[in-house]
Order: C-alpha cells, then structure tokens, then sequence
C-alpha cells in the first residue's frame, strides 16, 4: 500500500493572525538541534514494519515554514530519511514555502535537491489584506516568488489562498484569484477564513476592530470561485483544491483515501492500520524525549468502529468522487442505506437547494452541501 511521510518544520519568523498550527518562533540554535531530533525520530521507525517495510510515494515539508530551512539543512533530513526507509524513484517531493523566507538561489538549491513541487502561502496579493492577516510578507514579494518558482524550473506549483477576509469584497477577492490564475499555476488550494479559537485574529474581531465576512458573501465568493476555476481549466477534486490535469496533490490524497501516513516533528499526526497518534506539541519537549532516544509521541488511539466508520464517512465526503457506497459496505459489512436513510431523507428535505448526489453507487456533496460540509458531518455522526 502506498504510504505518505510528513515532516512537521515547527519555525516561522511572526505567528500569524489566524493561525492555530503549533510552531514558535525561529531560534538558529534550536533549529539545529530540531533538525538532530528529527533526524533520531526518524530512526525509531525503522524497526516498524508498516513504514520499514513499504514504499513512501511522497514526502511533505510542512509547518510552520518550512523554507526557514536551507536546502543543506532539508536534505540532512532526506538522507536520514532514504537510510531508514524506501522512497519511490519519483515521489512526490513538496515543500510549504512562505515568499518572506525564499529567494532565487533558495529555490535554485531546493530543486537540486530534488524538491520537485513547490507549495507557496501567497494567501492575497493584496498588501492591506495580508496587514489583516498578519503576513509579514508583502504583494510584490509574492508574485516575484512565484516568476523565481518556475524560471529556476518548478514544474508543479500550488498556490494558497484565502477569502473571506475581514473587510474584504467580492470584488477583491475576485481579483486576487484572477491575479493568481493568470500565473497558470498547477495546482490552487482556496480556503475560508476560519476565526479559530485563540488566535489574535479571534481577539480583534471579540474587540470590535475586525469584522467577519457575511455567510452570504462567503458563499458567493466561494461558488464564483469553482465556475471561475473551472472555466480557467481546473478540476475540483476537493472542498478547497483545484488542480490542472494529473497534477492533484498526492500527498493529500493519502490522507483522504485512508491511505497510512508517519508524521515526524512536533504535533505531526501518524495513521495506519486503523491506530491514530500525535506528537508532543512543544519543541522543549520533542527535544527532551529524543534525547533520552524514546518517541515523542502525546497520545494514541485505536479507532473503534464507529470512529472508523465516521473517517470513512468525513474523508470521502470532502472530495468530488465522494462515497463509495459499496466499498462502505464492503469494509463495514454495513447497509449504507439502512444505517443512513434517516440521514439522507433529512437532507433531501432541505428547502430549495440540493445538497448531494447519490447515482452509481456513489454519494457525493454539490457546491452546496460543500458549503454545508460540517453541519451534513454531523448529521451523520448523530447516527452512528
């Protein structure tokens, strides 16, 4: 079975506004020292036979930012990697980029390495909305980033990018996916401004200086986004990821296929064989755990059936091909249909809109029940 690795890189210049990722603030000497505990933990897996024992077909470097690292400081990590573990000749190589972090001889090196696409936190191209956001980045430094990517040669590029940004119009945001589509990049990852919970973000809009995109407004920016994408070429394949043909992000579709994965680095996340674990999410502690050469793992769990059953159900329903009714039933020796029809009568009854698709076997969400993606999870999860 194909497997995916994750390498957690917890370092960025400035926390951003609305983030809620764990990762601290870039200190050189701990850097080097996480990259020597990385390194370690990575050796601790060799003697699991699920990772030992099988064929990696992508590696991800996210955060975080990653391009805090240089190239040399990256490959340490591959190397260790390729001694422990077996890659396939051409994975997929990804690295999370920030464009306050990357220049040309930065990306010229990356690629030496083999890094072979490039994921770059753009998020606006313009510079009051990156204010809002608390990006130390500014417009111009992200659309250089992006001519750098690809005369040094990237051939697989995505591009991040965020609406719903407080204060922030249609229009605007219309002219921010069209600035980043006439880059013809390969690959567009399009999220909704989540307010998460502890964030500064959150702390200014309690505080009355920030106000929230209207669901109204969100919803219009976020429907004109797949006309627009798909006009432009793109398949959606996902609530947020658009790709051109053949260039849908790999790694990512491990984790929605039920596909195992090892996360390696403070607060990465690990999946295979229905067991669930996640790392100490403080660097102090990461550190500790290595040096006394034991994983640094926070907790595990082996999933029950109903927690499998509701993974299945959540993952699937967040891409375009949606539930395999069959294979549901096949894995679950389940009726879909008996265990869901209240579920799914509940849903049909919704007035005026239609929120999914079920032809061929298969459930799938429209735009609309995308839009509704938490509320319909938990309709289901009430039934379980």
């Amino acid at each position: 079975m194909k497997s995916g690795l994750y390498i957690h890189v917890p370092f960025c210049l400035k926390k951003c506004d609305y983030c809620d990722f764990y990762s601290e603030i870039t200190e050189p000497t701990r850097i080097e020292k996480f990259l020597n505990a990385c390194t370690g933990e990575i050796e601790l897996y060799g003697d699991n036979p699920i990772f030992s024992q099988t064929e990696f077909h992508t590696l991800y470097f996210g955060g975080g930012t990653p391009s805090i690292l240089s190239a040399k400081q990256i490959d340490k990590i591959v190397q260790s990697v390729e001694s422990v573990f077996n890659l396939t000749k051409n994975f997929e190589f990804t690295i999370e980029a920030n464009p306050d972090t990357i220049s040309f001889s930065r990306l010229t090196d990356y690629r030496l390495i083999g890094i072979n696409r490039l994921s770059l936190g753009i998020q606006s191209f313009c510079d009051s909305e990156l204010h809002t956001l608390g990006r130390i980045h500014h417009a111009d430094q992200a659309k250089k980033c992006i001519e750098w990517a690809y005369q040094v040669g990237f051939e697989n590029i995505n591009l991040d990018l965020i609406f719903a940004i407080p204060g922030q119009t249609l229009y605007e945001w219309q002219t921010n996916l069209e600035q980043a589509i006439q880059y013809k990049p390969e690959h567009l990852s399009i999220y909704c401004l989540t307010i998460e919970p502890g964030t500064q973000m959150e702390r200014l809009i309690l505080a009355g200086e920030l106000y929230k995109v209207s669901e109204e407004i969100e919803r219009e920016m976020y429907f004109w986004s797949i006309d627009t994408l798909s006009k432009a070429g793109y398949q959606q394949y996902e609530i947020s990821n658009f790709a051109l043909t053949g260039f849908e992000c790999k790694h990512n579709l491990m984790y929605w296929n039920g596909s195992p994965y090892l996360g390696i680095g403070p607060s990465a996340h690990s999946f295979w064989n229905g067991h669930r674990q996640w790392n100490l999410n403080s660097i102090k502690h990461y550190l500790k755990s290595l040096k006394t050469g034991k994983k640094p793992i926070a907790d595990q769990e082996a999933l029950s059936q109903e927690q499998k059953i509701l993974e299945f159900l959540y993952l699937n329903l967040r891409t375009t091909h949606g539930v395999d009714i069959q294979q549901f039933e096949d894995l679950f020796n389940l009726s879909f249909t008996r265990k869901f029809g209240n579920v799914l009568e509940h849903l049909q009854g919704y007035p005026n809109v239609e929120l999914f698709d079920l032809k061929e076997n298969k459930l799938k969400l429209t735009t609309n029940g995308f839009v509704l993606f938490d509320e319909i999870c938990q309709y289901f999860a009430d039934e379980i």
